[in-house]
């Protein structure tokens, strides 16, 4: 089955919200982060505070091995600034920004894994009751999925992804069948 983005804001504040509520603020603040900065799971889940002191961000992809730079906006500043008194409340002294703080990993200084942020998204998804199957790869989709409806150009969106054609990002965005055939009931051309 396909991972999906989540096409409707409502629901994306609700998950948010669903993350903060019955989880922690770090699963949400990630949440929120992903939806905003588009990067693969196991790249977000590798940014450390120390990354965040500037304007830009420049990682490595681990997939691609490729260089990645995105701006530091607003929204995630203040995100990682609740991060920061996420882990201060506790007493912890966090490296990366989706530390993993159980008892038993605290000592190793590692972010979560993917399957933990995995397994809150999904849970999160049925509780809220998304028809779409949601999970890791759905915050990258997401973003490029709302980029794509607020006028972004695919061509840019396709850049950003790292996709060889528009074809795979319309598709990797979820503009579907459905879509497309809404395209043409929209813009009919009243000719005669």
């Amino acid at each position: 089955m396909e991972v999906e983005p989540i096409r409707d804001m409502k629901d994306v504040k609700r998950m948010y919200a669903y993350l903060n509520e019955n989880h922690t603020p770090r699963e949400a603040e990630c949440f929120l982060i992903g939806c905003n900065v588009a990067l693969r799971a196991g790249d977000l889940l590798s940014l450390k505070f120390s990354q965040m002191s500037d304007t830009h961000v420049t990682i490595n992809e681990q997939k691609t091995g490729k260089k990645k730079r995105f701006p530091i906006t607003r929204i995630v500043r203040e995100s990682v600034e609740r991060l920061k008194q996420y882990y201060e409340s506790k007493g912890f002294k966090a490296t990366y920004l989706f530390q993993s703080t159980s008892n038993r990993a605290a000592h190793l200084c590692q972010p979560i894994c993917i399957q933990w942020l995995g397994c809150a998204l999904k849970k999160g998804s049925k509780v809220l009751g998304l028809q779409d199957n949601i999970n890791t790869h759905s915050m990258r989709k997401t973003w490029g999925y709302h980029a794509y409806e607020n006028g972004a150009d695919i061509l840019y969106i396709q850049g950003l992804f790292n996709h060889t054609s528009q074809h795979i990002t319309l598709r990797y965005i979820g503009v579907t069948k459905s879509t497309i055939e809404q395209l043409y009931i929209d813009n009919t051309l009243e000719i005669a």
